[in-house]
């Protein structure tokens, strides 16, 4: 296979990236409440274990994976507050999607959120993020369930 340089490289949106609260719309977020940082997605586990033998690996796939959301919000906007109260209600939130940057890239679904942290914050006029964290799993390795 040659390489090109005209193979198109694509383009990131700032814009597109969201997440989007399944059950509950008012916490839905768009990148109109989001600083720079917009939204992190950390894997927290292995996808596979792999088990060392006298000659090789065997792989145990996993079927979920860890995954922490941070959405880093603007603290000045309603939003940020709509998700502080949601604090004092309840931590449970359920299953979130998340829409990438990147129109190539297929949404994403986080099962069994729950807020896990609060953040710091800092009172002086001179802090705009307010970075709320999320922590689920997400389906892996979907194929095993079919092998049962």
């Amino acid at each position: 296979m040659g390489v090109s340089p005209s193979n198109p490289q694509g383009m990131l949106n700032r814009l597109r990236g969201s997440v989007i609260v399944t059950s509950n719309s008012a916490l839905n977020v768009t990148s109109d409440y989001l600083t720079p940082d917009g939204i992190v997605i950390e894997h927290t586990s292995d996808i596979t274990d792999m088990m060392e033998t006298m000659t090789g690996f065997v792989g145990a796939p996993h079927s979920k994976q860890d995954v922490i959301v941070t959405i880093n919000l603007c603290r000045s906007q309603s939003l940020a507050n709509e998700w502080f109260r949601q604090l004092g209600k309840n931590t449970y939130i359920g299953k979130v999607r998340i829409v990438s940057d990147s129109s190539v890239q297929d949404d994403r679904t986080i099962e069994n959120c729950y807020i896990t942290k609060q953040p710091k914050q800092t009172l002086n006029g001179g802090q705009i993020k307010w970075d709320i964290q999320l922590k689920g799993y997400e389906v892996v390795n979907s194929d095993i369930w079919s092998l049962s």
